[in-house]
């Protein structure tokens, strides 16, 4: 089905022509598994399966080296343990030791496998080599394949990284819109990073448009998402899979992980807190709504919108909506949003991602009176917010899902039991209130990976649970 008509898929609702009106019938995830490419952006290596008989890999050394220019490096290596196996350093494949080169200016990954006799494989070790000048590099393209991620991506690491071991930083995952991506892989064609000027963030830290200001601490990742026909973007389970691969290749403080989008990326912004309302500090969606019905799980995570006034792609009323909705659930902190006189719908990434709209605002909304990466450093919340410290579909969980793998024409079953709510809503990739107990049955005609988030409110608070669902053509 390749047409002409563009269409994409944010948490089930078909949206057509970019980010334009939103339909009123819910659609499941389209996922190709049979195309070759869409395969390609969408595999993953295993980042940590938290399985206590998987072995382990520890790094000698640092996991970043600050490496001056035309020095000799001398990787210091790692071992491998496994519970069963003992010993399995002398098993360990490494790749990229040999593209490390110290007569350029770079950030080098170096990656450490190891498989044991079960052929479980070991959480990726990484190391980043950062030779230098003096200076660093500003960024860093990414290509699939080449790290451990399921997605091309543009890493942007602060000057002061490889300074102390110990510290950590603030990370900001900027997603972009539709069709806008710089595919990163080696199956098609590599777009210039200057054609992304007005639609990503990676665009601004590397000088295409605006300046960025070296001084700002932020780990920026700019994941490329795959962009034709089919293949809708991102769910929020995938990219919940890119941050857990963060955390572990990068130095991450959990607890100030951070996320905007324009267009298209910001409706996954919004997604993804619909989904994961517990794990981000805070979020700045530009240039698209998400409808109101979410308002009251979106209030978990600390919003700032913005609209551009002129946008004809996407009514700045609709971005509006969604912070109303949120604000209507009393949050803790009032969702914010600047309607950007007189901008587009892509001038107003530009205005605030370079502070060009600084001092505006349309009335009655919220004035952009503060830099918005010095309002995300206002943020954080505790560490265990991630959800990967808690594994989906375990029974502490509170919702499970058996089995968590089947194919077309198979059913699981989702069972959940949260004995201290007094209600339960379904979100994700079902819909609706539920009991605070109970069971359904699902069969899904379509191949993908579908994430069903349950959010209880009882006296002891509000609770979030996740659980995903793979499915899959017979073969795959």
């Amino acid at each position: 089905m390749r047409t002409g008509k563009a269409f994409l898929l944010v948490s089930g609702t078909l949206l057509l022509s970019g980010c334009g009106g939103e339909s009123s019938t819910p659609a499941p995830p389209v996922i190709p598994v049979e195309d070759p490419l869409f395969a390609e952006c969408v595999s993953t290596v295993p980042v940590d399966a938290a399985n206590p008989n998987q072995p382990v890999i520890s790094l000698a050394g640092s996991r970043v080296v600050n490496q001056p220019l035309s020095t000799p490096y001398v990787d210091a290596g790692a071992t491998a343990s496994d519970p069963k196996d003992g010993d399995l350093t002398s098993r360990i494949v490494v790749t990229g030791l040999a593209a490390v080169n110290t007569g350029a200016v770079g950030d080098y990954m170096i990656r450490y496998d190891v498989t044991d006799s079960q052929q479980l494989p070991a959480p990726e070790a990484v190391r980043l080599v950062r030779v230098n000048a003096g200076s660093f590099q500003v960024q860093t393209a990414r290509d699939i394949g080449s790290t451990g991620a399921h997605m091309g991506y543009y890493e942007h690491l602060p000057v002061h990284y490889s300074d102390d071991p110990n510290q950590t930083f603030p990370l900001i995952v900027f997603i972009h819109g539709w069709g806008r991506a710089r595919f990163l892989d080696a199956y098609t064609e590599q777009v210039p990073l200057s054609n992304l000027a007005t639609v990503n963030l990676a665009g601004l830290i590397d000088g295409s448009y605006g300046t960025w200001d070296p001084s700002r601490p932020f780990i920026v990742l700019s994941p490329q998402k795959c962009v034709d026909a089919l293949t809708y973007g991102v769910t929020a389970a995938r990219m919940n899979l890119f941050i857990d691969y963060a955390i572990h290749t990068y130095k991450v403080d959990p607890a100030r992980i951070y996320m905007g989008g324009h267009s298209q990326g910001s409706g996954d912004t919004w997604d993804y807190v619909t989904n994961y309302p517990r794990q981000l500090a805070a979020v700045f969606p530009i240039s698209g709504g998400y409808g109101t019905s979410s308002g009251c799980l979106l209030k978990e995570t600390p919003a700032w919108a913005f609209n551009g006034q002129a946008d004809t792609t996407v009514p700045y009323q609709n971005q509006v909506a969604t912070v109303d909705s949120i604000n209507a659930c009393n949050p803790v902190e009032r969702a914010k949003v600047t309607i950007i006189p007189g901008a587009g719908h892509d001038d107003a990434e530009t205005d605030v991602l370079t502070l060009s709209a600084l001092g505006q605002g349309l009335a009655p909304y919220d004035v952009y009176d503060q830099s918005i990466y010095d309002w995300l450093l206002n943020h954080s919340r505790p560490a265990a917010a991630h959800a990967r410290a808690e594994p989906a579909g375990t029974a502490k969980d509170g919702i499970e899902v058996t089995p968590e793998d089947i194919v077309l024409g198979e059913r699981a079953t989702l069972k959940w039991s949260f004995p201290d709510a007094d209600s339960c809503a379904a979100s994700g990739d079902w819909l609706g209130p539920r009991a605070a107990r109970g069971a359904e049955t699902v069969a899904l005609s379509i191949p993908g990976l579908y994430n069903y988030v349950l959010t209880c409110t009882g006296s002891g608070g509000t609770v979030a649970r996740t659980v995903a669902l793979t499915v899959r053509y017979v073969g795959h």
